[in-house]
């Protein structure tokens, strides 16, 4: 499985550069600053499409950090309560059994 991601990985990165220069061309970027002033930004087109593309891989990264680490603590909890039962059912195993008393029949 990690050789087929690998290999993906690598793919898609050789569609991204081919795309990448092929759109080498300039962009105008129109922003507002804290002052709310309009600023004007001359920046490549590969630029400004893989920036965007670089934070979405890392907030996809992070979110799925987040779940991976919410995952290891359910574990970690379910095995201490697995663990605790265990105990408690040798506990329960080792205790001394009463005799069974025969049950007493009246025919009526």
């Amino acid at each position: 499985m990690p050789a087929i991601k690998f290999i993906l990985s690598i793919l898609l990165l050789i569609v991204i550069a081919s795309f990448a220069v092929k759109n080498m061309g300039s962009v105008e970027l129109s922003y507002y600053d804290l002052k709310l002033q309009l600023h004007l930004v001359e920046l490549p087109l590969m630029v400004v499409l893989v920036i965007p593309l670089i934070l979405g891989f890392l907030i996809a990264w992070f979110m799925g950090m987040f779940d991976r680490f919410k995952l290891k603590s359910t574990i970690r909890q379910q095995n201490r309560s697995i663990a605790s039962m265990e105990e408690e059912l040798e506990r329960l195993k080792n205790t001394p059994r009463l005799p069974v008393q025969a049950e007493s029949s009246t025919d009526s």
